[in-house]
């Protein structure tokens, strides 16, 4: 049975032709609800190997140069039709409509960021640790009961993996580039987090030269960018397998 794999989500038609997809499939635009998405037939999803995965992000890369506004959707996402897929998005319509207006005309990089033996234990003093920082910044912890203070620990280390203090030192730098960040903190020392920033089509050089500036003579923490590329950490986690 063929079904619709589906590469990511549009605000508009593109310009050029989507070309050919991971199993060589013609890719095609379907209108869905107010959006379009970018889809291919097959009978099934494609195995995950390094050929097929660089296979499914060019042609997101050559959807992204093509159009103003796209939300790549992941690897191996398979539908029974556009019906379906209609049916799946259409809940989460405003927030799409949202995501692909933060996207509009921008791109992303991507910081990984190293830290030294030092500066992790430095940020450990300050409160990193999760369970000895009061609450005070949700909720006077003497007023909540068992239930709240567990949902107001969540609400506040939610709110832990988003800082990357490690990274203050360059956040005036990168200021006038940054429309959007999404953080991923990680427990594997000396990589600490990747910051993805959501900037403008065209200033990924400058963003470049400026982390390069600002990283002069730093010797506690290492960032690595990379980019640009597709917004793959600004999409929502739109349809299911």
């Amino acid at each position: 049975m063929t079904r619709l794999y589906v590469y990511a989500l549009l605000g508009s038609p593109p310009a050029r032709a989507p070309g050919r997809g991971v199993v060589a499939e013609p890719v095609r635009i379907a209108r869905v609800g107010r959006l379009f998405a970018a889809v291919g037939a097959m009978p099934e999803a494609p195995p995950a190997r390094p050929a097929t995965l660089r296979t499914h992000d060019a042609v997101v890369r050559r959807l992204a140069r093509a159009t103003g506004a796209l939300l790549p959707v992941r690897f191996g996402t398979l539908v029974a039709g556009v019906r379906e897929l209609s049916r799946a998005l259409a809940p989460r319509a405003a927030e799409l409509r949202a995501a692909l207006a933060l996207v509009e005309g921008r791109e992303q990089m991507t910081l990984r960021v190293f830290a030294t033996a030092g500066a992790r234990q430095r940020r450990g003093r300050a409160g990193g640790g999760l369970g000895r920082e009061p609450l005070r910044d949700v909720a006077p912890a003497a007023r909540l009961g068992p239930g709240a203070r567990y949902l107001a620990t969540r609400m506040l280390a939610a709110r832990r993996a988003r800082r990357v203090p490690e990274i203050a030192w360059l956040r005036p730098a990168l200021r006038p580039f940054v429309a959007a960040e999404r953080v991923e903190r990680y427990d594997a020392p000396p990589l600490v987090a990747s910051v993805h920033h959501l900037i403008p089509r065209g200033d990924a050089r400058a963003y470049l030269a400026a982390v390069a500036s600002a990283a002069t003579g730093r010797h506690d923490v290492r960032v690595l960018p990379s980019g640009p590329c597709p917004p793959y950490a600004f999409a929502p986690d739109t349809v299911g397998p």
